[in-house]
């Protein structure tokens, strides 16, 4: 029972609405940037501000290169 559960996790896509898509890219962004700054800090002490820091920044770039295209998309459409 259990394990066809879980197996249901896998086999059975679940289905993420436009504005969940979004906020899905808040922890993928933070989980590159806790390994990219772990990789690229001397002291360890500095790498949860550094990656919250480098997190936000790619957040914010992302969502600004995606208004940039949809604000493009307009004006041509």
């Amino acid at each position: 029972m259990i394990a066809a559960m879980l197996l249901a996790l896998f086999t059975t896509p679940g289905h993420i609405a436009g504005w969940q898509r979004m906020l899905m890219l808040i922890p993928l962004s933070l989980a590159i940037a806790i390994v990219y700054k772990t990789l690229k800090l001397e002291n360890l002490r500095n790498v949860p501000v550094a990656s919250a820091v480098l997190c936000a920044t790619i957040v914010g770039g992302m969502y600004a290169v995606g208004v940039g295209i949809w604000l493009i998309y307009l004006v041509l459409a």
